[in-house]
């Protein structure tokens, strides 16, 4: 999966609060259908809040979306060493025939004292819902 936070959100992630336009690309398991889906995620006390997500898949079916997600910033002392890890599970549940599907998500990055990203792991796992 494709998953696009503009730096915006990524901003946002970093304090905490606010809201920003979110967008990505799944492949439905279940049928092999590349779905392209897009709303907005509002930040706040480590949760994310993804509200009018909705998806159009190649198949041309439609999609709308169910999540949760949550994130964690932890900071090593005074520096701008640190670590992000978010994890979200995303319902895309059809608006007809096609199966339904969920995506879980995890990812992870580090920052060394000078706020630069050293590392970066991204974990996708799905699986058809019927």
């Amino acid at each position: 999966m494709r998953f696009a936070i503009q730096f915006a959100a990524a901003v946002l992630l970093t304090l905490g609060t606010g809201s920003a336009p979110v967008s990505g690309t799944v492949v439905n398991p279940c049928n092999g259908e590349s779905v392209a889906w897009q709303g907005t995620a509002h930040f706040g006390s480590g949760h994310v809040n993804f509200q009018g997500i909705e998806g159009t898949g190649s198949l041309g079916n439609d999609y709308r979306v169910v999540n949760t997600a949550n994130f964690e910033l932890t900071r090593s002392g005074e520096s701008a060493q640190s670590e992000f890890t978010t994890t979200a599970a995303f319902l895309f549940v059809s608006q007809g025939a096609p199966p339904n599907f969920v995506s879980h998500t995890t990812y992870h990055v580090t920052f060394d004292a000078d706020g630069r990203p050293t590392a970066t792991v991204t974990r996708i796992e799905t699986d058809c819902r019927g």
